[in-house]
């Protein structure tokens, strides 16, 4: 099933989009808003494999943010470590590999001997490159936090986050609005 808008509100989206002040207002506008999103709703693994990439990957970014608002990365891995698969590629696709690499690291360090899952088991066999060479990262200082999950993640969120990521959905429409035939 296609779970885009129909060409026709290719324009309403696109202001929609340009208008839109944060992560959660954009995935308002393509998925919460958009009838036929409807039966993705309760199905978040769904909604990661069934949408398109940046449709998937704004989803991805907009818990992240949600989590991270309300309690920091350890807070986020704490109730979305099923979503953190994904979480690298969509961080990447919106041009930050810097945290990705960040949240690679930060996932490993709390998850790997706690989570018996081949989801995570796969991410830290594809992201050995990232693992073996955590130096890529920026450290935080040794006391600036207690979690350390927090603290990488915070070292290395860019401080244009928000604008990255909306800047991302503007340049992907066609993720969300089917073209014109």
């Amino acid at each position: 099933m296609d779970y885009r808008f129909p060409a026709s509100a290719r324009a309403a989206v696109a202001r929609a989009l340009a208008d839109a002040d944060d992560i959660a207002r954009a995935a308002d506008i393509v998925f919460w808003s958009n009838p036929a999103t409807e039966e993705l709703r309760a199905d978040p693994v769904r909604h990661r494999t069934a949408l398109p990439p940046a449709f998937a990957n704004l989803m991805v970014l907009a818990a992240l943010d949600d989590h991270v608002g309300e309690g920091g990365f350890g807070h986020y891995l704490a109730r979305r470590a099923d979503e953190l698969p994904w979480l690298p590629g969509a961080l990447r696709a919106a041009g930050m590999p810097g945290l990705a690499a960040a949240v690679v690291v930060a996932g490993y360090e709390a998850l790997a001997e706690s989570h018996d899952d081949a989801e995570l088991d796969r991410l830290w066999d594809d992201e050995y490159a990232v693992l073996d060479n955590p130096d890529q990262i920026r450290q935080p200082p040794d006391s600036s936090r207690k979690n350390r999950a927090d603290a990488l993640y915070d070292a290395n969120e860019p401080a244009d986050f928000q604008q990255r990521v909306l800047e991302y959905a503007r340049a992907n429409l066609d993720d969300f609005v089917r073209p014109d035939r």
